[in-house]
């Protein structure tokens, strides 16, 4: 079957919400949680332009990347959360194609980096690292937390440290 990488439009809601559901529906979860982020992220507006990805195969999501607003210190940064694809279609590079294309968009807008909670040994392969040892932390998991990862981008400089806030986490977004 052939699919394509594509921004996420508005029609595709109701297939978006799917597709998180069913990829995070495993080993004893429902998906519920990862649903209540992109749902909280659309409603405060903070999925950023560009960056709301879905795999298209004929005219059907059946992969979803959310890049959205986040701050690290009261500075603007991208953040991925999350990445789905439906279970029946992994293992076909779908989820590649969008964690490379979304760090490319990310690049071209200019963001310094982009931060996710994932597991390193998918993220490692794309660039990202651990963000504790570049002074980042996300107080929720706690400094040096091995999931909590960054892409460094070619606007990253040094300064960007201190504590890390997802948009649905924060009053300010």
């Amino acid at each position: 079957m052939r699919w394509s990488v594509r921004s996420a439009v508005p029609g595709d809601s109701e297939s978006i919400l799917a597709v998180v559901r069913d990829a995070f529906s495993t080993g004893g979860r429902d998906g519920h949680e990862e649903v209540e982020i992109v749902l909280d992220t659309w409603d405060l507006g903070a999925a950023l332009p560009g960056l709301e990805l879905v795999v298209d195969n004929e005219g059907r999501p059946v992969g979803h990347v959310l890049g959205a607003r986040a701050r690290l210190n009261g500075r603007e940064v991208a953040a991925v959360a999350p990445l789905a694809v439906r279970t029946d279609r992994q293992g076909e590079g779908i989820g590649t194609a969008l964690m490379t294309e979304v760090i490319h968009r990310a690049e071209a807008a200019g963001y310094a980096l982009i931060a996710l909670l994932g597991l390193p040994e998918f993220y490692s392969r794309f660039g990202f690292e651990p963000a504790g040892p570049l002074g980042i932390v996300y107080p929720a998991v706690g400094p040096d937390h091995p999931h909590f990862l960054v892409r460094r981008l070619a606007r990253y400089d040094a300064t960007y440290r201190g504590d890390f806030v997802y948009c649905w986490e924060s009053e300010e977004d």
